[in-house]
């Protein structure tokens, strides 16, 4: 069951790149404190290096949220205004990517809260009448990507973010928990919740055939 939907979660638009890095061989760590060091010293060069290595990661974060480039480019720049703004609160480097991407989802959830075409779009993708099944849509990758992504809009905010840091991002649920602030086991649990309502979707539409209930 899940291999199906990761499958087809990996072969539409909602790509991704590793967030967190966990190999403790890798010089990062020491590289990251120093240019949070020099930012908060007032070194706008060390900020632009830190820019630089996070922007396509939270770019990418937005555009799977708001499904918009503009959109993505324009919370991009107010997500880095705000680190920039808070970066000599920062003591423990080692933290800093999981504070980036807590900073990130959260400023992409209160502007698709503020945003009344966002509550329009869901009520557009509202479900059918039980019994009633999707016939617009067939086994092609960009439907397969269209179905995928509307049947992700549809679900819970706290299931849809533990879905795309899983699925998309790469993240374990060990990062998620340190990102979410949670325990692990909270993440595995809305991982599978995640999966069986996207399954649910999907399986109305006919793009999981012969799929057990």
């Amino acid at each position: 069951m899940t291999d199906n939907i990761s499958r087809i979660a990996r072969a539409g638009e909602t790509t991704g790149e590793r967030f967190l890095e966990t190999n403790s061989k890798s010089s990062q760590p020491a590289d990251l404190a120093e240019l949070i060091s020099r930012s908060q010293a007032g070194q706008l060069q060390a900020f632009e290096q830190l820019y630089n290595l996070y922007k396509r990661k939270v770019y990418g974060l937005a555009y799977n949220l708001t499904r918009d480039h503009q959109t993505a480019e324009d919370l991009v720049q107010d997500i880095f205004m705000k680190i920039f703004s808070a970066i000599n609160d920062i003591d423990r480097p080692e933290l800093f990517p999981a504070w980036v991407y807590r900073l990130a989802l959260n400023t992409c959830y209160s502007h698709l809260r503020r945003e009344k075409t966002y509550g329009e779009k869901l009520e557009v993708l509202a479900p059918v009448d039980e019994g009633q099944a999707d016939e617009s849509f067939d086994s092609r990758p960009d439907d397969l990507t269209r179905a995928v992504n509307e049947a992700l809009a549809r679900l819970p905010e706290k299931l849809r973010t533990v879905f795309l840091l899983h699925e998309v991002d790469g993240l374990t649920h060990e990062e998620i928990a340190a990102v979410l602030g949670c325990q692990p086991g909270t993440s595995k649990s809305q991982l599978f919740k995640a999966r069986m309502k996207l399954r649910q979707i999907l399986k109305k539409k006919k793009l999981l055939e012969g799929a057990n209930q």
